[in-house]
């Protein structure tokens, strides 16, 4: 396996940067995909997942998780969880073995992966860059707007929800918290640093990494 794996804090960029790490290093960009992905693996349909027709199932309670993190794939878009969305004891099994499946495949031939627990999944394995981007949370309002082309309060409003619902996909799946910075071979407070630079440090990470592994 091969490639790198993004967290992105809300208001980190991570939606422009991860492509464009993607693009500099000629890999493919996992993020929208594995939601369709996996939903044919669980044999339903996108549409079903968003109608609420699977009411409270495995199924349903997986969408119900996945939907915020899936850049608006299943959702509208609005990045964030239901409080009450969580996967229980027993679908976290599942729900882990599909992902990681589309994951793996992916970089099987090198992937750039945004989210999706990436940095917890392949925590130990060495030939992946696993990337955390940060920065203080008044910052992070600030590039959400720019970034985002939304309103300070909207911003301000989705940071928490955004932020929770991230962390809590983490810790159900994977048992470990967001932040904790053994998940890491980098990290960037990516609102102190241009776009450019970021993806810059990252493609240079990634490269130093291959080289080491001969």
């Amino acid at each position: 396996m091969k490639g790198v794996t993004i967290s992105a804090g809300y208001g980190t960029g991570g939606s422009v940067i991860a492509p464009a790490v993607a693009n500099r290093l000629g890999l493919p960009l996992l993020d929208r995909a594995i939601s369709s992905d996996v939903a044919q693996k669980l044999h339903v349909t996108v549409t079903e997942a968003q109608s609420g027709a699977l009411k409270r199932s495995l199924v349903g309670r997986f969408f119900d998780v996945l939907a915020p993190l899936a850049g608006g794939v299943l959702g509208a878009g609005t990045d964030a969880a239901p409080p009450e969305a969580a996967v229980a004891p027993d679908a976290a099994e599942p729900f882990r073995e599909q992902a990681e499946l589309i994951m793996r495949h992916a970089l099987e031939n090198g992937a750039v992966i945004l989210g999706r627990g990436g940095a917890a999944a392949f925590r130990t394995e060495p030939d992946i860059l696993r990337v955390r981007l940060f920065g203080p949370l008044h910052a992070r309002v600030a590039h959400a707007c720019r970034i985002q082309d939304v309103d300070e309060a909207t911003a301000r409003r989705l940071l928490p929800e955004v932020d929770h619902a991230r962390a809590q996909y983490v810790r159900r799946l994977y048992s470990t918290d967001i932040d904790d910075p053994a998940l890491y071979t980098l990290q960037l407070d990516s609102t102190a640093l241009h776009v450019d630079a970021c993806v810059d440090l990252i493609v240079t990470a990634y490269d130093g990494l291959v080289r080491s592994l001969g």
